[in-house]
């Protein structure tokens, strides 16, 4: 039995050819590790690719019946319903993929809690709106009875385009409780308010997703970041190969670490409505304070620096370097040393660079404020 040799290192492009440096030899617990790690990605990937297939599917569906609304189609009717067709039946199907692949994915990957969770809420969609149980039936309907678009209506006087038929949806008998739903719309029924509404509740489901595989995404992310420094900034791999020698003549398998899905992964996280990722470096960032008293710069520094300048004498425990126009406050050693002033701020200026939401300078403009127990000079 042949033993398994493990490596770390870097792939880089030299004179035409690709080259792997192995950094560091590994123990095969270590190689495990990292397949375990980045396993998490594939259940996220596979969500993920059919995600953005169900919204595809919806955006060209939605195009191409926006187009045939407007009077563009020159085809026939029988091709114009044919295409709809085709485009609906695919959406229904990827919609449909998506809500089992949701299913599955997060159970293989977290857990059987998870699994029951997004069931809930499948089945909460399902009983509180109309169009999701309309177009989760609408699936087995185009698979099991028929095209679930009918006519095409070109009129001057009334609605045009594509229209599901009432009375041919009712002739299908597994409508379960969404025929009484039928009943109620009208006689010609328009199919693209209602494929909009469940591409809102499948993009509700993905966010959903997203938000339960976050926290292990977030350790991928950590983990991966901390690959590329060890590899030198260089794309990192792992490799597993049998000896040196049949390494060098070019016979291993090698793992890249895909940093383009990390990066991927990263962008969703970001936007995502729920989240907030805030970078380990712009943490250490500080906004910068600048003092200006009659135009001149008296003091500057960062809001640590002046936590320790700024007084405030009701609560000493609670200063908050960061003012706003007409804030009071005292100087120690203003102007001169021994000596404490109260300032407010008459006009400030504020610049924003940093991605973390915190302004990156701010610059206040103070005057001396009398109060009545202080004359004015």
């Amino acid at each position: 039995m042949v033993q398994l040799q493990f490596g770390f290192g870097y792939k880089e492009y030299i004179n035409g050819k690709h080259q792997i440096t192995i950094i560091k030899h590994l123990p095969k617990a270590e190689y495990d590790k990292h397949v375990k790690n980045m396993e998490i990605l594939r259940y996220y990937g596979r969500l993920k690719q059919v995600y953005t297939l169900a919204e595809s599917n919806s955006d060209s569906f939605l195009k191409f019946i926006d187009s045939v609304n407007k009077g563009n189609s020159k085809s026939n009717e029988e091709s114009v319903v044919l295409e709809g067709n085709r485009l609906l039946i695919n959406y229904l199907t990827s919609a449909g993929m998506f809500i089992d692949y949701g299913e599955k994915e997060l159970g293989k990957a977290l857990g059987k809690n998870y699994r029951i969770n997004f069931q809930k809420e499948t089945n909460r969609l399902y009983d509180s709106i109309i169009s999701y149980r309309f177009m989760d039936l609408m699936r087995n309907y185009a698979v099991h009875y028929g095209f679930p678009l009918h006519i095409y209506v070109r009129s001057l006087k009334t609605p045009s385009g594509l229209f599901s038929v009432k009375s041919e949806l009712l002739q299908f008998k597994k409508w379960k409780h969404v025929k009484s739903d039928i009943e109620k719309m009208p006689d010609n029924i328009r199919l693209e308010p209602h494929v909009k509404a469940m591409q809102m509740c499948i993009k509700h489901l993905f966010e959903q997703c997203i938000y339960n595989f976050s926290a292990r995404l977030v350790e991928v992310i950590e983990y991966t970041n901390s690959l590329v420094k060890k590899a030198e900034k260089q794309p990192p791999v792992f490799i597993k190969f049998e000896n040196e020698e049949r390494f060098r003549a070019g016979e291993f398998t090698a793992m890249p670490v895909d940093i383009g899905i990390i990066q991927e992964v990263l962008t969703d996280l970001r936007n995502h409505p729920n989240i907030i990722i805030t970078d380990k470096e712009e943490k250490k960032r500080e906004t910068q304070l600048e003092f200006y008293f009659n135009e001149e710069l008296i003091m500057s520094g960062s809001v640590s620096d002046f936590k320790r300048i700024i007084i405030n004498n009701s609560s000493p425990e609670d200063i908050d370097p960061i003012l706003s126009l007409g804030d009071r406050f005292t100087l120690g050693d203003f102007p001169k040393m021994g000596q404490s002033t109260i300032v407010r701020v008459i006009k400030m200026s504020t610049n924003m660079k940093q991605s973390n939401g915190f302004p990156d300078m701010i610059k206040y403009f103070l005057e001396e404020y009398h109060t009545e127990d202080t004359p004015s000079t």
